[in-house]
């Protein structure tokens, strides 16, 4: 049972992390030129490339929920549909309501475990697929930001010197970042390197709760060692939802200011606002931080602070509208079981079961 001191220093925390978020959108309106003007491209965006937008949003979230349910699958479990996409929405309702998007990855995966009493293939199939996915939307920022560097914006305008430093720290940086994860992801599929981490392990002060659960997620995750076709589709989904939702952004910044910026600038910076919210969990939603993380990086890019923080506004409430039927689910749901499939083969790894 929570005490009575943890719930305060709770409460406490997010009441902090949304003020700090408050402040956060407030510095940002009291930089602009002109606020009226702002406002007044706010309300003129084009109606229709919004909708085209929330609809990129929406089809992200569905793949989300479709890779997901390729990992589950891996693992010996077999989900209706209807039910993944459940879960998916329910845990974007959470994404975007909670501080931090981990509140959606926690709640997907309990719902998976109690649904079917398979606590580690649940957490392992969470944590891959967040792994990949991360891995996924860093290398295309990597990409992006190492095409222009070689060359040039698409749009054929010149790169300021700030852009210029900003394009030579993403592409070192999200390499960097891509290279762990997939080091991350080799750690917990190869027998090896496993040994190696569990032996660093031993050596910490919370060996002894540490080590269990990593045997926990080391044994489940031994099922994708079979099955790396699993991860592969993964990754493929991965990929079209980092293409989505960078159209999301464009079409978004096109609505307010047609060709203010161009789909490779935004595939380079779209990744890096999604780190940065993942590393800066404030509001809900990455409210506050994803302002000021667009309007940063858009200024970088040569499009405008201004505008910038107009995007991440729109984003944001697009995300809140689009999220809004999981809270209707999660509030609505009944309890159903998930169908096993048949047995693993012999040669395949046993699963230890959670109680």
């Amino acid at each position: 049972m929570v005490s009575k001191q943890s719930f305060m220093r709770n409460r406490i925390s997010t009441i902090l992390k949304l003020a700090v978020s408050i402040g956060l959108l407030y510095y940002l309106f009291v930089k602009l030129d002109d606020p009226a003007e702002y406002w007044r491209k706010l309300v003129a965006a084009d109606k229709s490339l919004l909708v085209l937008g929330a609809l990129c949003y929406a089809s992200a979230v569905a793949i989300s929920g479709l890779k997901w349910g390729i990992l589950l699958h891996a693992a010996g479990l077999q989900i209706t549909l209807p039910r993944l996409l459940q879960y998916q929405w329910i845990a974007e309702f959470f994404n975007n309501f909670l501080p931090a998007q981990v509140g959606g990855d926690v709640m997907r995966g309990y719902a998976v475990a109690t649904d079917t009493q398979r606590g580690a293939d649940a957490a392992a199939s969470v944590l891959i697929d967040r792994f990949i996915g991360l891995m996924v939307f860093m290398l295309a920022a990597a990409i992006a930001s190492v095409s222009m560097l070689l060359f040039g914006k698409p749009m054929g305008t010149a790169i300021g010197q700030e852009g210029l430093l900003f394009l030579r720290v993403a592409a070192l940086g999200s390499s960097g970042v891509t290279l762990l994860l997939l080091l991350m992801i080799a750690a917990l599929l190869s027998r090896t390197l496993k040994r190696w981490f569990e032996q660093l392990l031993t050596r910490l002060p919370l060996a002894t709760r540490l080590l269990p659960i990593w045997q926990k997620l080391t044994v489940a995750f031994n099922v994708y060692r079979t099955r790396p076709d699993a991860l592969v589709w993964t990754a493929f989904g991965s990929a079209l939802i980092v293409v989505l939702t960078s159209i999301n952004i464009w079409l978004i910044a096109y609505a307010v200011t047609p060709d203010a910026i161009s789909m490779l600038e935004v595939l380079a910076i779209n990744p890096i606002i999604v780190f940065a919210m993942v590393v800066v969990p404030l509001a809900p939603g990455g409210l506050g931080v994803r302002q000021l993380s667009f309007a940063g990086l858009f200024g970088l890019m040569g499009a405008g602070s201004a505008l910038g923080t107009t995007v991440g506004l729109l984003q944001q409430i697009i995300g809140y509208l689009v999220s809004i039927p999981g809270g209707f689910l999660w509030l609505t749901k009944k309890q159903q079981v998930a169908v096993p499939m048949a047995p693993l083969p012999a040669e395949s790894p046993t699963v230890q079961r959670t109680p």
